[in-house]
């Protein structure tokens, strides 16, 4: 069979069955499918196994790390503290729950644990007006795909990095005013959508007595600081790699809460295997469908387009066929690997990609609809539309970037 009508078999039957068998199986079973479909052979159980064991290798340490931090965040007051403190610099509670969502979806490596952590908090902080509420998750979930889509070293940045040899660096470099952009975008289009109502004396959380602003924060900002260290001194260069950033983030945190430690990477060994299985899934999909010559296919019946529309508009179908953001960008870096353009612009039209269409086959919105309380129509209003919009902006950004 053609590989491009192969992989659009595919990519339909990931999307009917990913909400019964689950991303990981999903994915596996579409890999071999579509291997079977284009007439590999012998090879193709080789193919899905490199492309399990190659996001493995590079996400292993990353995502334990991110989910033992995030554990960290979560039983100790540290989100109290770190909220009460940007809450010191704005008194929007809008402003704030998105800061919030910016700022810790970078260490624990993932926008929906970034916002299960911050849902409780950010409840308080909006005060016991339910629209209020709404408003403010909504612009903590918009946030936090902000800074997972964008910024290196998530897991949708490393995937990128990796799989089509784009430096770390120049990654930072571009992709870090785009994503300061897209917040105050994200804030205008929320106050747009959900016009906020601030009161006289409206709430402002107290920092709790008993959590220090450097316990606080320090595991947030030191795997941040050691990127950047190693990315700037060409003798620390080792410490530019993530997993050792985050690992020593990690231990970080067990020596904080050295009484805790069994129970902290207890639950991070739980919570990063199920993420790591999904994520191998897709790279084993995307691996198969790479050497398929389906990019290739897709370069010569896209040449009609402009170089610069058509990694976008793969990336976005791929986000509304199933969802994930890590697995869209996994998939396309497979599939674009050798496409004329350069490295850094290519993954940041990828990134584009995934903000666009995120409806039903997206975890997120599901829980975002479930946590909030809302309707499909406000959910769709709040978070599908200002997500696609923000995608819309990303992409015109990373057009006008790589033009200076």
């Amino acid at each position: 069979m053609d590989p491009f009508l192969a992989f659009l078999a595919a990519i339909i039957f990931v999307s009917l069955v990913i909400p019964r068998l689950g991303p990981f199986l999903s994915l596996v079973i579409s890999a071999i499918a579509f291997g079977l479909l284009v007439g590999m052979d012998q090879e193709l159980l080789g193919y899905v196994s490199t492309g399990l064991s190659r996001i493995f290798s590079s996400l292993a340490i990353v995502v334990f790390s991110g989910a033992l931090l995030a554990e960290y965040l979560r039983r100790t007051e540290s989100l109290d503290r770190i909220v009460a403190d940007l809450g010191g610099l704005a008194n929007k509670s809008q402003l704030v729950s998105g800061a919030a969502g910016y700022l810790i979806s970078l260490p624990v490596m993932c926008s929906i644990t970034a916002y299960m952590i911050l849902e409780p908090v950010v409840k308080d902080l909006a005060g016991k007006e339910s629209e209020g509420g709404i408003r403010a998750l909504f612009m903590t979930a918009a946030c936090s795909i902000i800074s997972f889509n964008l910024i290196y070293p998530s897991p949708v940045m490393i995937t990128l990095s990796s799989g089509l040899q784009a430096a770390p660096y120049d990654l930072l470099v571009r992709c870090i005013p785009i994503s300061l952009i897209l917040f105050a975008l994200a804030y205008i289009l929320m106050k747009h959508f959900f016009p906020e109502k601030e009161k006289a004396g409206s709430r402002v959380m107290r920092a709790p007595a008993k959590m220090s602003r450097s316990r606080a924060w320090a595991p947030l900002l030191v795997p941040i600081a050691l990127i950047l260290l190693g990315s700037l001194q060409e003798q620390a260069y080792i410490l530019a790699d993530p997993g050792i950033a985050l690992l020593l983030g990690a231990m970080l945190c067990l020596a904080l809460e050295r009484k805790k430690m069994k129970d902290l990477i207890h639950v991070a060994s739980r919570r990063s295997g199920v993420i790591l299985l999904d994520l191998c899934g897709a790279g084993a999909f995307g691996y198969v469908v790479a050497q398929s010559g389906l990019g290739q296919e897709i370069y010569n019946q896209g040449q009609f387009l402009p170089a610069l529309l058509l990694p976008f508009l793969v990336s976005a179908a791929l986000q509304l066929a199933q969802g994930s953001r890590v697995v869209t960008a996994a998939v396309s870096a497979q599939i674009l690997a050798g496409y004329p353009l350069p490295a850094v612009t290519l993954a940041l039209l990828i990134a584009a990609g995934a903000f666009m269409f995120s409806y039903v086959t997206d975890p997120y919105f599901w829980l975002i609809k479930s946590t909030t309380g809302a309707s499909m129509k406000q959910t769709a209003l709040g978070y599908t539309l200002p997500l696609s919009l923000l995608g819309l902006a990303a992409f015109a950004l990373a057009a006008i970037s790589s033009i200076l």
